[in-house]
């Protein structure tokens, strides 16, 4: 039986910081159904499992939640980068949940994970919310680091992830700003 993902939660949206630079030639905008296609690709890759347009579409649908998706596309036209924008206000009234933070093992390192999450960030804030919520992996150090940096703060939900969220931050310490074991 796996663990359950962790939970973090950015408790104010009123101060992001600035947008972190990146490489002229990436854009960042909403996803149109032509980018179902690719968005598989992308998430197939990023998570590991097998992603199909039928899944993207329930997946990332008003139905499930989603209020918008977002891609960071390369000067290519690739989507390399993807967030969403999700509610779900029976769990979280007053947050947004950070919904699907995916990049290209190809583009990892530009830090266009943190570019995204941002970008859904704003969303939050124009929707008027007043904090934002995620869970994530264990494993997943580059991902902890972009919401650390961000501003969110684990939030322990269970008795034994204090210790889960003490060596993973542990983790994330000692690569400092090299690339995580794996990417």
């Amino acid at each position: 039986m796996s663990e359950p993902q962790l939970f973090m939660r950015l408790p104010e949206l009123s101060d992001l910081p600035p947008d972190p630079p990146r490489d002229p030639g990436y854009t960042v905008r909403a996803v149109v159904p032509a980018d179902h296609g690719p968005l598989a690709e992308l998430l197939s890759e990023a998570f590991g499992d097998k992603w199909d347009t039928e899944r993207v579409a329930a997946e990332f649908s008003p139905g499930n939640g989603v209020e918008a998706t977002y891609v960071v596309v390369s000067s290519a036209g690739a989507v390399v980068a993807t967030a969403s924008a999700r509610r779900l206000p029976d769990r979280y009234p007053q947050a947004g949940y950070v919904h699907y933070v995916g990049v290209r093992v190809s583009e990892r390192g530009r830090r266009l994970g943190e570019v995204i999450t941002r970008r859904v960030l704003v969303h939050f804030v124009a929707a008027g919310l007043d904090e934002a919520v995620l869970e994530t992996d264990d494993f997943r150090l580059p991902a902890v680091r972009t919401y650390l940096r961000l501003g969110f703060v684990p939030e322990p939900r269970t008795p034994g992830e204090p210790r889960r969220w003490s060596k993973v931050l542990r983790n994330v310490a000692r690569w400092g700003d090299a690339p995580a074991p794996g990417h």
